[in-house]
C-alpha cells in the first residue's frame, strides 16, 4: 500500500475537525480561525470542508458555511516549499518587474551552478554562493525592488495560474497550530524585504532550483528548470509577528 504523505495526512485531518460540525463545537483554535474568516457568523452553523485536488489553487483545504467559501494553506516542518514553477515563466515575470537582462542573467548563472571560469564544473549553492558573493549582493539588491504584493500574490496567495487566492496560513497540527490571515502574510513579507543573506532571496522568501541534479541522477533531471520558492523561517516569523515585534514600517 502506498504511504500517504505526512503533509497530506494533516491536511485531511484538519478537514476531518471541520467537516459537518457545528461552528460551537470546534476547539478555541479553530473556532478563532472561523471567526477571522467568516463574518457575523452564527454558532450554529454546520461547516463544510474538504481537500483541495487542483494544483493550480494554492490552498489546501475549503471550509464553505452556507455559500460564503474560504480556502486556507496548511504547512508544518521546516524548510517549507510555497511555490514552483519553470525557469522561463520565473524569468519572465522579473522581465514584468523591471529587472534588467544582466541581472537576469546572473540569477540563470546561480540557479544552474554556472561557474564562468570553467564551464565544465556545476557549482553546489554554496560554492556558488562563496565564489560569486558579489554577483548574489548585487542581484539581491535588485530584486529587493520589485513589487513585494505581487511577488507575494504570485508565490503565496494566489499563484500563477489560478483566480483565487488563500485566505490564510495554518501552520502546525489540529490541536497545536499558529494561524495568519492573509493581511498577516502580506505584513510580515514587505517586513522583510531589508533581510540580509548569501542567498538569492526576496525578504524572507528564497529563491532556488528545486535541484541542480549533482549527482547526475536522470530522474531529477527536469527538477533543474523549475524554480523554487521557500519561506525557512515561517514559524519563526509568524511567532514574531504574534508577539507585535515584526511592525510594519513600510507605509
Amino acid at each position: 500500500m502506498k504511504k500517504i504523505q505526512e503533509g497530506y495526512q494533516n491536511e485531511f485531518y484538519f478537514v476531518l475537525e471541520f467537516n459537518n460540525k457545528k461552528v460551537f463545537d470546534l476547539n478555541p483554535m479553530l473556532y478563532q480561525v472561523i471567526e477571522s474568516l467568516f463574518m457575523n457568523v452564527k454558532e450554529s452553523s454546520i461547516i463544510k470542508s474538504w481537500r483541495n485536488h487542483n494544483p493550480r489553487v494554492k490552498g489546501d483545504i475549503f471550509i464553505k458555511i452556507g455559500k460564503d467559501i474560504k480556502t486556507i494553506s496548511i504547512k508544518k516542518g521546516s524548510r517549507n516549499s510555497v511555490h514552483l514553477e519553470r525557469i522561463d515563466t520565473f524569468t519572465s515575470f522579473l522581465r514584468k518587474q523591471g529587472i534588467r537582462k544582466e541581472i537576469i542573467d546572473s540569477y540563470i548563472r546561480f540557479h544552474y551552478g554556472i561557474d564562468s571560469s570553467n564551464s565544465i564544473v556545476i557549482l553546489s549553492a554554496k560554492e556558488y554562493k562563496e565564489k560569486y558573493r558579489d554577483d548574489i549582493i548585487k542581484l539581491n539588491q535588485c530584486l529587493s525592488k520589485v513589487n513585494i504584493d505581487e511577488v507575494v500574490n504570485r508565490f503565496i496567495l494566489q499563484g500563477r495560474l489560478s483566480h483565487q487566492s488563500i485566505d490564510g496560513i495554518i501552520y502546525g497540527v489540529p490541536n497545536d497550530f499558529l494561524w495568519i490571515t492573509q493581511n498577516d502574510i502580506l505584513m510580515i513579507i514587505r517586513n522583510s524585504i531589508h533581510l540580509q543573506s548569501s542567498g538569492v532571496h526576496i525578504g524572507c522568501l528564497f529563491i532556488q532550483p528545486q535541484s541542480r541534479c549533482l549527482n547526475e541522477n536522470v530522474s531529477y533531471n527536469k527538477c533543474r528548470d523549475y524554480v523554487q520558492i521557500k519561506w525557512y523561517s515561517l514559524f519563526d516569523d509568524i511567532l514574531l509577528y504574534k508577539a507585535g515585534i515584526l511592525k510594519n514600517d513600510t507605509t
